[in-house]
């Protein structure tokens, strides 16, 4: 879940089922600390809402699993010099046959490249394939 604080400052948390509820100690204790914690579970609907672009439903996932691996890679640009730097990645991954996808950051000053794979990769190889690529624009 995205959220702005009165100052300004803006991040992101797990989306907790029980948030601000009669149990919820928040902000005494941070949601990874509490024992009633509740973490929503990724749906049709939910996805549904992020896609739409009138409800604006922000969501994130932590790539790696429990054992290790992952479905996918993403890869941040957000220096002042993104652009280049992620169609350099995206030539190579064409290059290498390698199906990658582009999308633009929030604040529009940057941007995500995702690589998705058929089946869990080892999270060590895939933190390898995504060194490999940018070992090549270097």
């Amino acid at each position: 879940m995205r959220w702005t604080n009165k100052a300004g400052k803006s991040g992101y948390s797990p989306a907790c089922q029980k948030e601000w509820a009669s149990v919820c100690k928040k902000p005494q204790i941070i949601c990874s600390e509490c024992i009633q914690q509740a973490f929503e579970s990724i749906t049709d609907e939910i996805i549904a809402r992020h896609l739409d672009a009138k409800v604006n439903r922000t969501i994130g996932v932590y790539p790696m699993l429990q054992d290790e691996t992952c479905w996918f890679l993403a890869m941040d640009f957000d220096k002042q010099n993104w652009q280049q730097d992620a169609v350099a990645v995206m030539e190579t991954c064409k290059e290498w046959r390698i199906p990658a996808s582009l999308e633009r950051s929030r604040s529009g000053n940057g941007g995500h490249i995702w690589l998705f794979f058929s089946q869990p990769v080892e999270a060590c190889i895939v933190r390898k394939l995504g060194s490999a690529i940018l070992y090549l624009l270097i």
